[in-house]
């Protein structure tokens, strides 16, 4: 196996975790509105924590998409 097949698999591996921990903290919260009664401070907590997930999320595409551009280089190489 080449370096670049074992870069990809690395990111690949990576990308599946990171898709299985936003899966997990979904369910978590979806469990919790459900059964939860509704106030406005829980409604605000709830708008924090997206916002704080939308943030990570950003993040997370942007070094995705730096990985995917390096190795885009590396194949053209």
């Amino acid at each position: 196996m080449s370096k670049l097949d074992e870069a990809e698999q690395r990111l690949q591996t990576a990308v599946s975790g990171l898709e299985t921990a936003v899966r997990a903290v979904s369910s978590r919260t979806d469990s919790r509105v459900a059964g939860a009664p509704s106030s406005s401070v829980e409604l605000e907590a709830a708008r924090a924590r997206n916002a704080e997930l939308e943030g990570m999320h950003a993040t997370l595409a942007e070094r995705l998409d730096g990985a995917i551009v390096r190795l885009k280089k590396i194949l053209e190489d």
